[in-house]
């Protein structure tokens, strides 16, 4: 990994700052790695203050954190949102506390090239925080074997790709990445798990990277089924919610808001009842940023997976009966973000993937004038280096 740290400045000012200022003096002299840190649109903060935590996240699932910030009423430390594409890009994030998220939108060469950055964070910022490490997470068929390996989940999955028969039924098959649907119902046992396996086939979809789960979630006592989230943001554990289906896939809540069942779910959030189980859970991951979705079966937690660019509630507007839950857990957000912070920018971390990797990272998207510019800054970094770039 070849890598240098622009120089420390103390206050970050806009460049509109200078113009009005009545001592602008026209361009700017200094190299650009010597001035000040400025970041333009990418700036939830509308380029006000400099960000003390910098979000990087797949450039198709920006919402989550954009909301997140939007509707929390100020109440946490300024974010910059920054999609992998533009860091890829221009070989540079800022100097901040750094959060990795959406691995599963990532190709292998883009999480080769997200692990350069914390590598570079490390070695030239040690006091600034790393979340989510890329070279240490576990994803989710890595982190589901691995929990029901050590006894800790009752979940089994199995790749299919390899043309192993699952050992446990019922299960459902699904894309590893992303938060789509499931592709077939509750399978129960191998005739029918063949069958849809062939169904799948002949609907034109692959094998690669499809998973078979088992189910396992219980119908409560009113006939719904649970899923629970709690967030983990640094070493906090923040419950978010309870959600209720009669479906067998828990994707929203579909029951009624009754009175006890408001003040199960914030006692759910205010009480923390499984804080130390989730965070071992989150430490066997090593994902310090993320939502962990599960369920209670046979008094036991079953994991469903960790989502590491989830939604946030919506803490402005929504259900006046839920209004307690949703402030009790800004607040623990707050205190939770305002850990993370390492304070002001200090200049940029410039990073430089090796050859190999930088021949398969996308580019699909920039323009002729983007692919010219980012040649001639990966041509700069590998001369600083001694490498050579094809």
């Amino acid at each position: 990994v070849a890598a240098t740290i622009g120089p420390a400045w103390p206050i970050w000012r806009p460049h509109h700052d200078q113009a009005t200022s009545g001592n602008s003096t026209g361009p700017d002299p200094r190299p650009v790695s010597a001035r000040p840190l400025s970041l333009g649109v990418n700036h939830l903060h509308c380029g006000v203050r400099e960000p003390l935590i910098t979000v990087l996240v797949s450039d198709i699932n920006q919402s989550p954190v954009s909301r997140l910030v939007r509707t929390s009423k100020g109440k946490l430390p300024r974010i910059h949102l920054m999609s992998y594409t533009k860091a890829f890009r221009d070989l540079w994030v800022p100097a901040t506390s750094l959060i990795f998220t959406d691995f599963d939108l990532l190709s292998s060469f883009e999480m080769d090239v997200a692990g350069c950055i914390a590598a570079t964070a490390r070695m030239q910022s040690p006091q600034l925080r790393v979340l989510n490490d890329p070279v240490q997470v576990k994803e989710r068929f890595a982190l589901l074997h691995a929990l029901n390996r050590q006894g800790i989940s009752p979940v089994r999955v199995t790749r299919l790709e390899t043309g192993d028969m699952p050992e446990k039924f019922p299960v459902f098959i699904r894309l590893e990445d992303g938060s789509l649907h499931p592709d077939t119902g509750l399978l129960k046992n191998k005739d029918t798990f063949s069958s849809g396996l062939s169904e799948l086939k002949g609907r034109g979809k692959t094998l690669k990277r499809r998973i078979a789960v088992s189910f396992e979630n219980q119908a409560d006592s009113d006939g719904f089924f649970r899923k629970y989230g709690a967030f983990r943001i640094g070493n906090h554990i923040v419950p978010q919610h309870i959600l209720r289906s009669k479906d067998w896939m828990v994707k929203s809540n579909r029951a009624p808001v009754s009175k006890a069942f408001v003040e199960e779910e914030l006692a759910f959030v205010q009480n923390n009842p499984f804080h130390d189980e989730l965070m071992k859970i989150f430490e066997i991951a090593n994902i310090q940023f993320g939502r962990v979705d599960f369920t209670i079966t046979d008094g036991r937690i079953a994991v469903f997976e960790i989502n590491t660019n989830p939604h946030f509630p919506r803490f402005t507007g929504g259900n006046p009966a839920r209004e307690a839950r949703r402030q009790g857990i800004l607040e623990k957000l707050a205190q939770a973000f305002e850990e993370i912070d390492a304070g002001p920018p200090q200049g940029r971390l410039e990073f430089c993937p090796d050859a190999p990797t930088v021949r398969y990272t996308k580019k699909k998207r920039w323009n002729w004038a983007e692919r010219q510019a980012w040649k001639l800054r990966l041509r700069r970094r590998r001369k600083q280096d001694g490498t050579h770039v094809r």
